[in-house]
């Protein structure tokens, strides 16, 4: 019997893809000369992708067959309407398109050889100790920040690429589950709101020094492997951990999350402009709520068109259901799930 999905995770779940909507509207949409308000939009909204990652690791997972067909159907379906948009507006279209490898498409990739990973990944965080499991954690993290973040060649690190990458989406689903398994001091916990808000200022304040003094600093501070961000994107995940609610409304709209990243990148050469006419030509309150605005559209529209891909998919759902008799792509220890 599936476990019921929790309401407050997969609200945390919208909302760290909400944030990814957010930081697109700023720095891919806006460049580096904007104002200290949207540097501080930047600074709260850049750990989306961590949060997503640090979900899947929090709740564990493994490749099954139903869900890596899942996922193929969600990136066809919203492949073709990227096409289908890209020839209403008339924007040049490649084979690069049809077959989903995109700039814009990092993150599938990296997330699908993350989930092939998951089994080992598991197998470690299940079977060492506690000490063991922090030790590696932290190692990584240090490893990852001193070779990679703090690094003149990034490209030529250890490989986390400035959070663009599967060794950085590993690392971070091993510090979700070491937070699972094991917890967060309880004043951590407790001051998670304070922590995020005061990490995001920080990332915030960092970001308009940083576009005033040269880019090096800034380059530095929106990468996804800052330690103040990775801080930040554990004390938004705790934030959520501690409400407690059920909504099967909530829950459902969550199914379409991936569908909300694939849906605003598909309209991307729209979206950027959107909200650059917003910035350009709207002063005050008004960009506020115009900029609120085009969020919910692009999200509701997104979550709506998703419905027909839900419906399409719920037969063979059913079918695939009947016929694989075996789930697991790898054949897990006695005793593992």
């Amino acid at each position: 019997m599936a476990t019921q999905r929790q309401s407050n995770m997969e609200l945390c779940r919208l909302a760290s893809i909400i944030l990814v909507m957010l930081i697109h509207t700023t720095v891919a949409s806006l460049g580096y000369d904007v104002s200290l308000g949207v540097r501080l939009l930047e600074g709260f909204s850049i750990i989306g992708v961590n949060v997503f990652i640090l979900l899947t690791g929090y709740f564990s997972t493994t490749p099954k067959k139903t869900n890596l067909i899942n996922l193929a159907f969600i990136c066809l379906f919203w492949m073709i309407v990227k096409v289908a948009c890209r020839y209403c507006f008339d924007e040049p279209i490649t084979t690069s398109y049809l077959f989903f490898i995109t700039s814009s498409n990092w993150f599938i990739a990296s997330y699908i050889v993350l989930i092939f990973l998951t089994p080992i990944l598991n197998l470690f965080c299940d079977t060492v100790s506690k000490k063991l499991l922090w030790s590696v954690v932290i190692a990584l993290l240090l490893l990852e920040m001193w070779f990679d973040w703090l690094s003149p060649k990034p490209e030529v690190g250890i490989g986390a690429q400035n959070g663009y990458s599967v060794l950085s989406f590993a690392i971070l689903y091993l510090l979700a589950r070491a937070i699972k398994l094991y917890g967060l001091p309880q004043w951590f916990k407790k001051h998670s709101a304070l922590i995020y808000i005061g990490c995001s200022v920080v990332v915030g304040l960092w970001l308009h020094v940083g576009a005033l003094k040269g880019h090096d600093l800034t380059a530095l501070c929106i990468s996804y492997i800052n330690p103040v961000v990775i801080v930040s994107s554990v004390a938004f995940l705790m934030m959520f951990e501690k409400m407690h609610f059920q909504s099967e409304i909530v829950n459902h709209i969550a199914k379409s999350t991936l569908a909300v990243l694939l849906g605003h990148t598909a309209i991307f050469f729209l979206y950027t402009k959107q909200f650059k006419f917003i910035y350009e030509n709207f002063a005050g309150w008004k960009v506020v709520g115009y900029w609120c605005l085009a969020i919910v559209v692009v999200f509701c529209a997104s979550i709506a068109l998703d419905q027909l891909r839900i419906l399409i998919y719920n037969p063979i759902e059913r079918l695939l259901k009947r016929k694989i008799k075996n789930n697991n792509i790898f054949e897990l220890p006695v005793g593992k799930n």
